[in-house]
């Protein structure tokens, strides 16, 4: 008999949570698991699913709460005793917490959460609104998060988190960051050249753009440029930050890239400056490309990544001047940053496509 898996991430986009589940779902055997996913309005994955045989489940919807009454139906829909075990697979907490007030009386059904962002990062607020929403979240984590069946974090750190604060067990299985790994490295950056800037991230207040134009600002060199590949609501105050701080000259919008690798291959410098990441899919990706990198202490998964620094450069969470000494840093000696490159391209061997398959494979089969 199967296992039906019922995977409900509301906002399907094509960054790390998307991006993970759609390669895990690709990746477990077809023998063995039947797989249906729900989320809010569009899936770009859509047509890979339907490839392999996965349905989609569209609830026209621009919020989570209002949509569960539907995520209700559809689950109540796929649970069926003709499957080894129903498991009902949420992700990130708000999602979690509103899985478990709507689906926890289902009969028949395992509930499993998946934290894939660092959750101090509800200790972290864009507005009072933001203030009210994040402590709501927070006090129904405690209240219901031991309701679930099992509990997955992307990062050991999330994990650690979850036991001192909110003493509960959490499993860790790292996303699927590597699906091949490159053999070639880059070659030692040289001074006189245009030093290339490249980072992966939405336009979003949580990245910490505002940050690294800050940074580099400051800098004391001038022969740099900024390749940003992604999109999002923040794009237009990033515009008007570029243009007072006068260095938007030096700065490229790409747009969301299906396929980053080529601006990967023209860059010198990865740097990520997210206030909090769960794990930076982008930062491993980088590394593989051996690119050295500059991080943001950004609580989730960087330093198991970077091995607390000794496989790469972690400024301060925030603070521009930090991060613009780092840059320097790298500018004046290159060298350094591509030795813990070297090492960093050993290290990331955890973060396999198949590490991670094994990883939910063994929960399920368990569960």
């Amino acid at each position: 008999m199967k296992i039906k898996l019922i995977i409900f991430l509301s906002k399907f986009g094509v960054g790390g949570a998307g991006n993970s589940i759609f390669r895990l779902c690709k990746g477990l055997p077809k023998k063995k698991f039947n797989i249906s996913i729900i989320c809010l309005n569009n899936c770009p994955f859509d047509k890979e699913f339907k490839k392999i045989g996965i349905k989609v489940y569209k609830i026209k919807s621009n919020k989570t709460f209002f949509a569960m009454s539907k995520v209700l139906n559809i689950t109540k829909l796929l649970i069926s005793k003709k499957y080894k075990k129903n498991i009902f697979i949420s992700n990130i907490h708000y999602t979690n917490v509103l899985s478990l007030i709507f689906l926890r009386n289902l009969n028949n059904l395992k509930i499993v959460l998946v934290e894939r962002t660092p959750l101090m990062e509800l200790s972290i607020y864009f507005g009072f609104i933001d203030f009210i929403k994040k402590n709501i979240i927070k006090s129904l984590i405690y209240l219901l998060y031991n309701l679930s069946d099992a509990i997955v974090c992307n990062s050991a750190n999330i994990s650690k988190h979850l036991k001192n604060k909110y003493k509960l067990n959490a499993k860790t299985i790292f996303p699927p960051s590597i699906v091949n790994s490159l053999k070639s490295s880059k070659k030692i950056y040289k001074k006189n050249k245009t030093l290339v800037i490249v980072t992966v991230c939405r336009l979003t207040k949580e990245k910490g753009l505002d940050v690294l134009f800050q940074a580099l600002s400051l800098l004391n060199f001038k022969n740099y440029k900024l390749l940003i590949a992604g999109d999002g609501i923040e794009k237009l105050k990033l515009k008007q930050l570029s243009e007072k701080l006068n260095i938007s000259s030096k700065i490229k919008y790409l747009g969301f890239l299906k396929d980053v690798k080529p601006i990967l291959k023209l860059s010198n410098l990865y740097v990520n400056t997210s206030y909090f990441e769960g794990f930076p899919n982008s930062v491993v990706e980088a590394i593989n490309h051996g690119i050295p990198v500059i991080c943001s202490q950004s609580h989730g998964g960087i330093n198991e990544i970077l091995l607390n620094g000794k496989c790469g450069t972690i400024f301060n969470n925030g603070n521009s001047f930090d991060l613009a000494d780092k840059i320097e840093e790298y500018y004046n000696n290159s060298k350094e940053f591509y030795l813990k490159t070297k090492l960093a391209k050993k290290n990331i061997k955890r973060f396999t496509l198949r590490k991670n398959i094994t990883g939910y494979e063994n929960l399920f089969s368990k569960l």
